[in-house]
């Protein structure tokens, strides 16, 4: 195949390709235990863009986006433990907790069947591990699409050290967030 008609393929391939831009935003809320007993907190991700690549025949095949927290503004509701979360995060020296997603759609949904995984690389005090959420309550009418994404976080596994208090009072080593996840498709 000679050069030219190598050119045009690829060409021709990426012009039938589209993307498509949705404004994103996330209510997100961690739940953890201690040996004391169970707590949790809440944050907002600041507003996002996910970009959907799409098929000449308009089928999804590839979704990006990046979710970022601000490690500041996590609230559970008690000023001392949270004073403690940041200092244990070190807040000052990584401000931000970031997700990034960057997957074939195959890897979120098979078929017509509604998305059931979402990978993600999550980047924790400068150290990224790589996690699979679990996508429930899947919804998309028109230009609006909104679903949850679950997933454990291991403290351990993110170097968290949350120091005991009094000597018997520990934090448990799985804290389980949970994502409300809202997308609005963007005029083109």
């Amino acid at each position: 195949m000679n050069k030219s008609l190598c050119f045009f393929l690829l060409l021709a391939g990426t012009a039938l390709a589209d993307t498509s831009r949705w404004s994103g935003t996330s209510s997100i809320t961690f739940d953890g235990t201690s040996t004391l007993h169970d707590w949790g907190g809440k944050v907002e991700a600041k507003p996002f863009v996910t970009t959907v690549t799409t098929d000449a025949a308009g089928n999804p095949v590839k979704v990006e986006a990046t979710v970022t927290v601000e490690v500041a503004k996590m609230d559970t509701a008690e000023a001392k433990r949270d004073e403690n979360m940041r200092k244990a995060m070190q807040a000052a020296a990584h401000p931000l907790i970031t997700g990034v997603i960057d997957a074939p759609f195959s890897a979120i949904r098979q078929g017509d069947a509604a998305p059931a995984t979402l990978p993600l690389k999550l980047t924790m005090l400068g150290k990224t591990q790589t996690l699979t959420g679990r996508i429930s309550r899947w919804k998309q009418q028109g230009d609006k699409a909104s679903f949850d994404l679950d997933f454990d976080l291991s403290l351990k596994k993110s170097d968290i050290k949350v120091p005991s208090v009094l000597f018997v009072i520990r934090v448990g080593d799985t804290i389980k967030v949970h994502a409300a996840v809202s997308l609005k498709r963007n005029p083109s």
